[in-house]
């Protein structure tokens, strides 16, 4: 019996624990997609992974997905890299990784530099609320945007360059619904499944 505790405490310590979040994806009311989030954590190093597949008729059929990838460690970005995809074709790519005192921050094969520290990127906000915080990451796009706490656990986010906003709304900490005004259409994100 104790091997089995021991084993057990060990598996535990090398493979961590994990977290899946699964939103439907609407608008409308007429369901376009998934999107799934998966946080693993393995000592003091997280990592999240979030896929997303939207199918939708704007004049013609329209596929949107896109795959992200992230790690953290000690309340910090080290890296992050999202692709999407538009009917099966590369879109859109953009890398950020931590370098000795800046990110190097790579978009569709151009470098730049983003000198603050990232504590909370939007891949970190499906599993903790941004409380107390003005600006959140943007992984998709490379820069900050705007938060606004506007209602209890209700955050307004605003994109500074092109005016879009979108609505987080959390319930213990976690992300439980979300309205995105996207130019084509809006959408909303509706968390059906976490284990």
């Amino acid at each position: 019996m104790k091997k089995i505790i021991l084993i057990s405490m060990l598996l535990i310590t090398i493979i961590g624990y994990a977290q899946t979040h699964v939103y439907d994806i609407s608008s409308r009311n007429k369901h376009l997609g998934n999107l799934t989030v998966n946080r693993t954590k393995v000592n003091d190093v997280y990592q999240i992974e979030a896929v997303s597949n939207v199918n939708f008729k704007f004049f013609i059929k329209i596929v949107l997905s896109y795959k992200l990838n992230c790690t953290y460690k000690e309340n910090e970005l080290l890296f992050s890299s999202v692709t999407t995809y538009v009917n099966g074709k590369v879109n859109s790519t953009l890398k950020t990784e931590k370098q000795d005192q800046f990110y190097e921050v790579t978009k569709n094969g151009r470098s730049s530099k983003y000198i603050d520290n990232i504590g909370m990127s939007g891949a970190l906000s499906y599993y903790e609320e941004p409380l107390n915080m003005s600006t959140i990451y943007s992984d998709f796009y490379g820069y900050d945007k705007n938060l606004e706490l506007i209602g209890p656990h209700v955050y307004k986010v605003t994109n500074p360059k092109n005016g879009q906003i979108s609505e987080y709304y959390y319930e213990d900490g976690i992300l439980k619904k979300a309205i995105i005004h996207h130019f084509l259409m809006t959408f909303k994100l509706q968390l059906v499944s976490q284990i």
